[in-house]
C-alpha cells in the first residue's frame, strides 16, 4: 500500500521489451535505500516488484496488461518517473490509501494554475467515471489528488 505522496522524482535508465513484458532499469536514490529483492516500490503510481538492485538503481518487470492499462509503456530511457516506497505499519497517512493496481488511463484536457493550487480537468474511459466520486480520491502518475467535481 502507498499513500499517493511521491518521495522522489527517478529515471528510467534502460528500458528492455520482451515478447509479454518490459523490463525498466530506474534510478532512485531514496526509494532504494534498504530495498531488497522483492520489495515493492511504486513507479508512477503502479505497484512494481524489485526483481534485482545495485546502488541507486532498481529493475522491475512490468507485464504486458500493466503496461496496456498504465503509462507506463510509455517510458524511455531518461524519463522521469514519481516513486514511492509502500507505507510501513504504525506511520502517519499523509495522501490517501494507493494500492498501485491500475484501472486505467486518463488524458489531462486542461490545466487551470492558481497562486496556491492548480485545477486539472481529467477525461477518463467512461466504464471508470462510477468510481470517481466529488471529494473522493484519484492518483494521476503516483500523485494523490482530490477530486473536486466529477460532472462530465
Amino acid at each position: 500500500m502507498f499513500t499517493g505522496i511521491v518521495e522522489e522524482l527517478g529515471e528510467v535508465t534502460a528500458v528492455e521489451i520482451l515478447d509479454d513484458a518490459s523490463r525498466f532499469r530506474l534510478r532512485g536514490p531514496v526509494v532504494t535505500q534498504g530495498a531488497q529483492h522483492g520489495d515493492s516500490i511504486a513507479v508512477n503510481g503502479v505497484c512494481l516488484t524489485v526483481v534485482e538492485h545495485e546502488g541507486d538503481e532498481f529493475t522491475a518487470a512490468v507485464m504486458a496488461e500493466t503496461l496496456d492499462r498504465s503509462s507506463l509503456g510509455a517510458l524511455t530511457v531518461g524519463s522521469r518517473v514519481n516513486l514511492e516506497r509502500p507505507m510501513a505499519v504504525g506511520e502517519r497517512l499523509g495522501g490517501h490509501i494507493v494500492q498501485g493496481h491500475v484501472d486505467g488511463t486518463g488524458t489531462v484536457i486542461e490545466r487551470k494554475p492558481s497562486e496556491n493550487w492548480e485545477i486539472v480537468k481529467i477525461s477518463l474511459p467512461a466504464d471508470l467515471s462510477r468510481y470517481v466520486v466529488e471529494k473522493g480520491s484519484i492518483t494521476v502518475d503516483g500523485i494523490s489528488l482530490t477530486v473536486v467535481d466529477a460532472g462530465p
